[in-house]
């Protein structure tokens, strides 16, 4: 044996005796030993299942038009003056900036039959629909909604504004308005939080160790611009069952992130969401976000109390007044049913000798937010009438409709339409005619009749029936759901006219 090769076989054998050294001397692994489990106030979710945001009266509105391109469904409630009217002012600039932009004048507008705008209101799955699936095949802008938070006094919308213009990617943007209806207190999404940045440290921290990192060092505080990406997270977030919810942004950056393996790629594939429990958050959120957080047990506000009492804006959905005349009768309960089912609301031109004879059922017509009308005591025609006669058919119908319904019934229609300047001077108050006719009284086949009061109506209509026919109770759910098919919102006279009906004689809406 070489020198060389005698000094390379002690060495070997010196290393090999001492790793079996080592190695005889290696501790027994810990029975029972965990990696350090790190508590950062915070879990990732990575398809976040909306919880139950319990239940509310509300009544669904709807609109399309496309001339303007724009398609729009949210939900009102009842009661809520200051609420719905935050509501409406975000679909109202969604029409304005669609209307700029197609260089179209937008009107309220109705569709032939068959059209499908009679579902309206707010539905669950649209919060998580791809931008593309809210628009569809359509270009232009689709405005829908989701009801967020219905809990205790507390109530939260979500309308989400999804707007394309030829090949460009669609914007996407969402607004969530809260209200407190034991206070009438009304709030968005941008009111919830003091400190969008107390909550940074957790909301990273959570990430990085979801995504693997053992560091110890602390979260550093967010430049301006990390802020601002975070603070647009924020308005995504929602709050519920004690804890807030944060989507994680693709432009999202920090730091701790940095060299985390696979963790860019995953969140585009999966964006999650970041939740942080209410003892890591309300640090950073006002009262009002603290009280929506713990919210529970049923929603306490208002039910419906029909759709007539809720306003609805006629200038932005299209409108017409639906007038039923000669009852009150043993039918008018049936075209109540509907009504309520259908949330529309009509107005209702009595005789006095038919209310004296159904005092409830008029006392229900007001109850359930319908509009009465005069419509004389006796279905005389007053132009053959005296001053004297024409003083009293008004007069004391008007006397009993307004005892027994505490509305001011302010508008009466002549029977058979026959009206001159006398009568109207006499009257003092508006004279409702109408322009659409149904002619139910010649009692066509029900076919034709639903299919033409469906059919004949424009926006502004008013729509003449007769709550004492059978063939119009027979027919009028298929009314009722074919002209909202079509768009329209049944209203009161009142309210086709903004409050203000106009004196004189009155064939149409403005609008017509």
């Amino acid at each position: 044996m070489t020198p060389g090769r005698s000094r390379s076989a002690r060495l070997l054998a010196a290393a090999v005796g001492t790793a079996l050294l080592l190695a005889g001397c290696a501790p027994e692994p810990v029975a029972g030993w965990e990696p350090r489990q790190w508590t950062t106030g915070g879990t990732i979710i990575e398809a976040p299942t909306a919880s139950d945001p319990g239940q509310a009266s509300t009544t669904g509105m709807r609109l399309r038009n496309d001339d303007v391109g724009i398609d729009a469904r949210w939900a009102t409630l009842p009661g809520a003056a200051a609420f719905n009217a935050a509501v409406e002012a975000v679909v109202r600039d969604a029409v304005v900036t669609r209307a700029q932009v197609s260089g179209q004048g937008y009107r309220p507008m109705v569709h032939p039959s068959g059209a499908g705008l009679g579902e309206r209101g707010c539905t669950p799955e649209t919060a998580t629909a791809s931008a593309s699936d809210v628009l569809g095949n359509r270009e232009g802008t689709v405005i829908v909604c989701e009801i967020v938070l219905a809990r205790g006094s507390l109530f939260g919308e979500r309308l989400r504004v999804v707007s394309t213009a030829g090949s460009a990617e669609p914007s996407d943007t969402s607004t969530v308005i809260y209200t407190d209806v034991a206070t009438d207190e009304v709030v968005t999404e941008a009111d919830l939080f003091t400190d969008a940045g107390a909550l940074w440290p957790a909301y990273i921290d959570t990430l990085r160790r979801d995504a693997g990192s053992l560091s110890l060092s602390p979260v550093a505080a967010p430049t301006d611009e990390q802020l601002a990406i975070f603070r647009d997270a924020l308005l995504g977030s929602h709050l519920t069952d004690d804890e807030i919810v944060i989507p994680v942004p693709a432009a999202l950056t920090a730091r701790e992130l940095d060299g985390l393996a696979g963790w860019r790629e995953r969140s585009r594939e999966h964006p999650p969401s970041v939740a942080l429990h209410a003892s890591v958050a309300l640090r950073a959120l006002t009262p009002f976000a603290q009280a929506l957080i713990r919210a529970e047990g049923d929603f306490t506000g208002p039910s419906t109390a029909g759709a007539g009492v809720a306003p609805t804006p006629c200038d932005l959905v299209p409108c017409m007044a639906l007038t039923l005349d000669d009852g009150p009768s043993d039918l008018t309960p049936q075209f109540l049913d509907v009504l309520r089912d259908e949330q529309s609301a009509a107005t209702f031109f009595m005789l006095g000798q038919n209310a004296r004879s159904h005092p409830d059922t008029v006392r229900r017509v007001a109850a359930e937010g319908h509009q009465i009308g005069n419509h004389t005591w006796s279905h005389a025609y007053l132009t053959e009438l005296t001053e004297e006669q024409v003083e009293d058919e008004l007069g004391r119908t008007a006397a009993l409709l307004r005892a027994l319904s505490g509305q001011p019934v302010a508008t009466f229609r002549p029977p058979g339409g026959f009206i001159d300047d006398d009568v109207v001077a006499i009257a003092g108050e508006p004279a409702i005619l109408w322009s659409v006719d149904t002619r139910d009284w010649e009692k066509p086949a029900d076919d034709d009749l639903a299919r033409y009061a469906v059919e004949a109506p424009a926006v502004s209509t008013i729509m003449l029936m007769h709550d004492i026919q059978a063939g119009s109770a027979r027919v009028f759910d298929r009314v009722v759901s074919g002209l909202r098919d079509r768009g329209f919102s049944l209203v009161t006279l009142d309210a086709l006219f903004d409050g203000s009906v106009p004196s004189g004689i009155v064939r149409h809406g403005p609008l017509a």
